[in-house]
């Protein structure tokens, strides 16, 4: 044992890392058995020839999966991983900035899905939980995605709802020396602009196929408009007697109206650049060393402009927030559809905003054969993964009278038209009609200025070994134990300096642009608005100049320092038999053992709940055993019966593990919100059931069900009690509460028309349907929407026709996902919801050269909307339109 340890060491200490660990797939057993004549050649070219290798790899997998396979080197059927992603079955995408960014798997939170790249858990950028945004890595360095639904022994723990693996490239993996070089220009519509993007790779190994290396690199700039709509929660009011005669509603009904409205244009500029290496060395033909690294940077530039509208408070219950002109409507649900309101303050704002994220993964790996049957293995992971902001500047400031509001809702979209403030007069044909948005309206108001500088840092390092034996057994194939140990550590940090009413100098002297036509072309009847941007830079020099101090301090309340050490050990056993005569069967069987413990430092609140104190330190521990079974049973030779049960877990989002506290007076409410580092992870226990039909080469008819029975939720608690100075306080943290349950189905089918005649035999198919549905209830009271756990579609599916023929190829995809809980606590303490979207995107690809390829790609054909709403469909949240884009380009192999 004492040899074995050394060696193990030793052999981590020499080895280079990689890529594919192995852990999840035969075929990565498969690949390090035959290290040299038998090495595994992957060439794969064409949508066909794509689908083939990914359903192969369905079918001879030990577990429920699913997985796509790049059509050409360093080519993904779609251009961002998401978007690839969600053509899966059971897969879901959130999107940011009209681009795919977070996975859900099966209807759970994106944060409880384990991302890995080659293996290795990849660390977090989001300032709250651990959810994995995918539009950080290109997708030109990836060869595969893999999502594994039902987890091995084998496998890090921490997907309750699956685990994907993003796969790169190794030079061993060619059967020739490979190159490629990619050059493309992308068009948005709404910009105008058309900005480039290019990749290119190369690939080399010796004579002997004993040694080679690949490297790849892209860069792209994309620049992004948005325009939107932004519901900013909606509040609750009691009909008094001043707001006169309510349609639908009597005094002292409740109903719920806009806290305030955002009309918002601004654009997004990304720019990605990323780069991978890759090395591998086999010194005999029974060892094998692997490094592999991929690097990411991701830069932002956000810069929006903004009216806000915010609606009168009413302090008290008998103060009324309309006219008292008898106008109002209040629906079923109790929201104003209609009305008249007073007094409502107009605000000119804008954010700039620069910001990096930089992505490094790195592996150094190897094996060793000891004799024809054992062989060890070995893995130094490292995943770091950093979100700074350079410059975040926002600034606003009030028009300098108040305005009587003319407002409808037209479905979901207020329409609201602006009439000069008449003291509780009502709007009529005399009223005077005002542009909230004119320049000559801020003249006298100071500004506020606030300017913010974020960090977030999240670093993960593993250690693993494994070692692997085959059999002799009529039943026990082989076996594969080993040990893991990993440490991660996770900040933030939020350095801030407020300038309240920085009087003076006219707003006036800081406009530039103007901004009209707001959602032009959008479904959505909009008032006829535009206003000037205000300059920032400007306005902040102006307030050096003024000797105005905008050196940034720490927040203490906002930053939070959390650590993560997890130890595990794991067994598992695979087996092959006959039963029933003569149908194969074949599975893993297996249990893996977690210890983790945390230690979380922040800022808290000492007893009297006003003053801050330091150092405050939590410390937790808990353990898990999950057991898991796979197992695959040949029906017939194209029939295949897939089952599959394990104890699952997902850690908590590592903000609600935060030791801090953070402080906020609203509406005269004290609102404390905090972490809670004494939580134990969701633990679940996970079913799965399938038939798989491949009646024909590359086609599949399939039926799945899965079930999830989540017993260890963590949802926030709200405790109400009143301080020493009689105001009310709210104190909100997470805890750990009852369990839920997820259950649904999968249908899938896969086909090519190669036996049609003539042209028409270059036709296929790929369409899948998902439902899924949860018992868990977020819901307030009155509420009955709650469409079960965040992230979760109760229908989503994907339909995708294809043409093959020759040098010619061509894709129509359509994406959809119904409605799906958000958040269930947004501002106003909303419950919010995701509205459902659908997406049309279409490519084609000619090959002019036998090495010279063009191809044209066209996403979002419909220009949908993204929208979400509070409560009910007619409480608009936010609504975003990003329109259409086109991309042009030219690729070479060589």
């Amino acid at each position: 044992m004492a040899w074995f340890r050394k060696s193990a060491v030793s052999l981590a200490c020499i080895s280079v890392i990689s890529g594919l660990s192995g852990q999840a797939f035969a075929a990565d057993d498969a690949q390090k058995q035959n290290k040299k004549e038998e090495m595994e050649v992957i060439e794969v070219r064409g949508i066909k020839s794509s689908l083939k290798k990914a359903l192969n790899d369905k079918r001879y997998a030990n577990q429920v999966a699913d997985m796509i396979s790049a059509e050409d080197i360093g080519k993904l059927p779609d251009e961002n991983v998401a978007d690839a992603l969600q053509r899966v079955t059971g897969v879901t995408v959130t999107r940011d900035s009209g681009e795919g960014a977070l996975v859900s798997v099966r209807g759970v939170d994106p944060g409880l899905t384990n991302v890995t790249v080659n293996g290795q858990s990849q660390a977090s950028a989001s300032s709250e939980g651990r959810e994995f945004s995918f539009d950080t890595i290109a997708s030109e360095h990836l060869s595969a995605l893999q999502v594994i639904k039902s987890p091995t022994a084998d496998m890090e723990e921490g997907g309750i709802g699956a685990t994907v693996n993003l796969v790169t490239r190794r030079a061993l993996d060619f059967k020739d020396n490979k190159a490629k070089l990619s050059a493309f220009a992308d068009y948005s519509d709404l910009t105008g602009k058309t900005e480039p993007r290019l990749s290119g790779m190369i690939s080399r190994k010796n004579e002997d196929e004993t040694f080679g290396f690949l490297l790849s690199a892209n860069h792209s700039v994309r620049t992004l408009k948005e325009e939107a709509l932004r519901g900013w929660g909606w509040r609750e009011h009691k009909v008094a007697e001043k707001d006169g005669l309510v349609d639908g509603a009597e005094v002292g009904d409740e109903f719920s109206y806009l806290n305030r409205i955002r009309h918002q244009s601004g654009t997004k500029e990304r720019t990605r650049t990323g780069a991978t290496a890759s090395f591998q060395l086999l010194p005999s033909d029974d060892s094998e060393l692997y490094l592999d690294v991929l690097y990411s940077q991701l830069n932002q530039i956000r810069d929006e402009t903004y009216l806000e509208t915010r609606f009168p408070v009413a302090k008290k219950a008998s103060n009324a927030i309309l006219d008292g002109s008898d106008s109002a409507v209040i629906n079923e649900n109790g929201t104003l559809v209609a009305g008249q309101v007073d007094s409502a303050q107009v605000f000119n704002s804008a954010w700039y905003n620069e910001e990096t994220t930089e992505t490094i993964t790195a592996t150094l790996g190897g094996s060793y054969m000891l004799n024809d049957n054992w062989e060890l293995s070995s893995e130094i992971g490292h995943s770091h993964i950093e979100r700074n902001t350079d410059n975040n500047i926002r600034s606003t400031v009030e028009a300098d009278q108040r305005f009587d509001l003319d407002y409808s809702l037209n479905g979901q979209f207020p329409i609201i038209n602006y009439f000069e403030d008449k003291k509780k007069e009502a709007i009529g044909p005399d009223s005077v009609a005002l542009n909230p948005g004119d320049s000559e309206l801020y003249q006298n108001k100071p500004a506020n200025l606030r300017v913010q500088l974020f960090n977030i840092e999240n670093t993960k390092s593993t250690f693993k070994f494994d070692v692997k034996g085959e059999l002799d057994s009529e039943f026990l194939s082989s076996v594969k134990f080993g040990a893991m140990f990993k440490d991660q550590n996770k900040t933030r940090i939020k350095n801030e300096v407020i300038v309240k009413k920085f009087a003076g100098r006219s707003l006036n002297e800081f406009f530039n642009d103007s901004v009209s036509d707001l959602y032009a072309g959008s479904d959505a009847e909009q008032s006829s608005l535009a206003w000037s941007k205000t300059d920032l830079f400007a306005l902040r020099d102006a307030a050096v100049e003024e000797g105005i101090d905008l050196t940034t301090k720490p927040i203490a309340d906002f930053a939070y320092d959390v650590t993560e050490q997890t130890q595990a050990a794991y067994v598992r056993f695979d087996y092959a038999t006959q039963v029933f005569g003569d149908m194969p069967l074949r599975g893993n069987f297996g249990a893996r053992y977690i210890q983790t413990d945390v230690e979380s430092k922040g800022m808290a609140l000492d007893a009297d709940e006003k003053t801050l104190v330091v150092d405050r330190t939590v410390e937790n521990d808990y353990s898990d055993l999950l057991p898991s079974v796979n197992l695959a049973l040949g029906l017939s030779d194209d029939l295949v019966l897939r089952g599959a049960v394990a104890k699952v877990m997902s850690r908590p989002a590592l903000s609600d593990l935060s030791a801090h506290r953070a402080i906020s007076d609203i509406d005269g409410v004290i609102k404390i919100r905090g972490g809670n580092p004494e939580l134990d992870p969701y633990r679940a226990t996970a079913y799965d059931l399938s038939l798989e039909w491949y009646f024909d080469e590359a086609s599949l008819f399939s039926v799945a069900g899965f079930y999830k029975d989540v017993d260890s939720f963590i949802f926030d608690t709200r405790v109400d009690s009143v301080n020493d100075d009689g105001q009310d306080v709210e104190l909100i943290t997470p805890v750990n509460g009852a369990g839920a349950k997820v259950k649904g189905y999968e249908v899938a089918f896969q086909h090519m028309f190669d036996y049609l005649p003539g042209l028409l035999n270059g036709f296929g198919v790929n369409l899948n349907y998902t439902y899924q549905d949860s018992d868990a209830d977020f819901s307030q009271e009155g509420v009955s929407n709650s469409f079960g756990m965040p992230g979760l579609s109760k229908n989503s599916y994907n339909a995708v026709v294809f043409y093959e023929k020759d040098s010619f190829s061509t894709r129509l995809a359509y994406n959809y996902r119904g409605k799906y809980l958000l958040d269930p606590d947004g501002r106003q303490d909303d419950v919010v919801f995701g509205d459902a979207y659908g997406q049309l995107d279409y490519s084609v690809s000619y090959d002019i050269l036998k090495n010279l390829t063009v191809s044209f790609n066209a996403i979002n054909l419909t220009e949908a909307e993204q929208s979400q709403f509070s409560e009910f469909d007619e409480r608009l949240y936010e609504n975003y339109v990003y329109g259409r884009r086109f991309h042009l380009g030219l690729s070479y192999r060589f």
